[in-house]
């Protein structure tokens, strides 16, 4: 995994177009309803591309479908063959369709599928995803859908196929993936595009820029980009989307995520820990609590008080970071254990239950979110904490939280660390100073309460573009 992009400079941007980036009306009255065709000559050498680098590669793919029976899974459908009960669900209904590609998109967009549902109640919701994990989550977990998809690979035969199926009113698609195949058919269908919790970050500027020829008409056939900050509405500009077409509605995320209660500080007071400056190890991987470990026994050097409270991301690693504890010495105390149960002067609070990490962070006064010192994971969610009030600590590696992990930082309210000596070089003001770290709770704070609205920002901004007649 790279590396966050670094904050590059913004261009100046006039106070007209100020009034068309943060008001969706002005940009919506603005729009043109035309839509345009990609170039056929750089979308026939994209395919050829595709071809190409296809060809050779089949022979490996089909012994990977054999051996590996997951890589199977929605194999058919993303070669355009849908479901006999699919079909049933949506075929002649004018369907609007969402694609959102990973899991965390998928739980993030129920509460626009909620609004899409009580806006449009007469057409049924389709949503899509890319991989078996969001297929099966989207099924689980997303009961406003009324079906559920594989989207298609981005070929004209699979796509034909599907929308000869389909037919939506409107395709709704969060994060930046763009299929030139896919988005054109849709284009030359006149059917609406959104792009909706938008996020556009410098790394994709500069890719979309490296292929302007194919991806320019391919922006600029969408029908409204409804961006989660500015910065994500200047650097979609720049790739080739049209300015009026361009608003800041803010991200799904935040209205998907409702305070977690006090139950957190109770279940501390039972252990007799509820005096103790909690330090809060959210959601963690391999090699994340020997960092909080050696950073907690360093802070206690001077905060004698300090208490950590660890909770790992994955429930299958109790075992595994209850031994890390014991094998190096460490006081704890788990939640499993009978309750009254206390030890004397405790290092560690192991969370090795499910469900009430969020509950903790109101007693917490600095939290680390984890996902992020390691490579891959790509951060856990760091809103809960701020939502709290509580100032937020995260590693390098935060591609799932990008924007609001940027924020937070602008703000005063998130600190970015590397590794231990930088951890304790940010965390020892804040536990140190009660002033200061209320501060910067009340900035992180702040910037969730600032994006809280989203869905209804955008909602009102698709139903002002027109054309879906919303009903009721």
């Amino acid at each position: 995994m790279m590396r966050p992009e670094a904050r590059s400079q913004k261009p100046e941007v006039s106070e007209e177009e100020k009034s068309t980036i943060h008001n969706p009306q002005s940009a919506i009255c603005n729009a043109g309803h035309s839509v345009l065709s990609p170039q056929s000559s750089s979308l026939f050498l994209y395919n050829l591309l595709l071809t190409a680098l296809a060809l050779p590669a089949l022979p490996f793919a089909g012994l990977a479908l054999l051996l590996r029976p997951r890589y199977r899974l929605g194999l058919t459908q993303r070669l355009g063959f849908l479901p006999t009960e699919v079909r049933q669900r949506v075929s002649g209904r004018a369907p609007l369709w969402l694609h959102a590609p990973s899991v965390g998109e998928i739980l993030a967009t129920r509460p626009f599928l909620r609004a899409l549902k009580q806006a449009f109640p007469e057409k049924p919701l389709l949503l899509s995803g890319l991989t078996p994990t969001g297929y099966a989550t989207a099924q689980a977990k997303i009961p406003e859908a009324d079906a559920v998809v594989y989207f298609p690979l981005d070929h004209p035969a699979p796509i034909r196929r599907v929308l000869r199926q389909v037919r939506p009113a409107a395709f709704f698609f969060t994060e930046t993936e763009m299929w030139p195949n896919f988005l054109s058919a849709l284009g030359r269908s006149g059917v609406p595009v959104f792009l909706v919790s938008g996020r556009f970050s410098t790394r994709a500027l500069a890719r979309y820029r490296l292929l302007r020829p194919l991806f320019r008409p391919v922006f600029q056939s969408l029908t409204l980009c409804c961006m989660q900050t500015r910065d994500d509405a200047e650097r979609l500009i720049a790739a080739g989307a049209p300015r009026e077409r361009v608003v800041v509605t803010g991200n799904f995320k935040v209205d998907g995520v409702t305070e977690g209660g006090n139950q957190g500080k109770a279940i501390l007071q039972e252990a007799g820990l509820a005096d103790r400056l909690l330090l809060v190890g959210a959601s963690t991987h391999p090699g994340e609590e020997e960092v909080l470990l050696h950073v907690c026994r360093r802070l206690r050097a001077v905060v004698p008080n300090l208490l950590l409270l660890l909770a790992p991301r994955h429930p299958q690693r109790f075992v595994e970071v209850e031994r890390l504890l014991s094998t190096g010495g460490y006081r704890y105390v788990k939640r499993s254990q009978p309750s009254g149960a206390q030890v004397v002067d405790a290092e560690v609070f192991l969370l090795d239950t499910l469900g009430e990490l969020s509950s903790f962070y109101p007693a917490a006064a600095l939290a680390f979110v984890g996902g992020s010192l390691v490579k891959g994971p790509g951060g856990h969610s760091v809103i809960e904490p701020a939502l709290a009030r509580v100032p937020v600590c995260f590693g390098p590696y935060t591609r799932n939280f990008a924007t609001i992990v940027e924020e937070l930082e602008r703000a005063g309210g998130g600190f970015e660390v590397r590794d231990e000596a930088s951890f304790c070089q940010q965390a020892l003001p804040l536990v140190t100073d009660a002033h200061a770290c209320q501060e910067a709770g009340r900035r992180a704070y702040e910037v969730i309460r600032r994006g809280q609205g989203a869905v209804d920002r955008t909602l009102a901004a698709v139903l002002e573009k027109g054309g879906l007649g919303a009903g009721g």
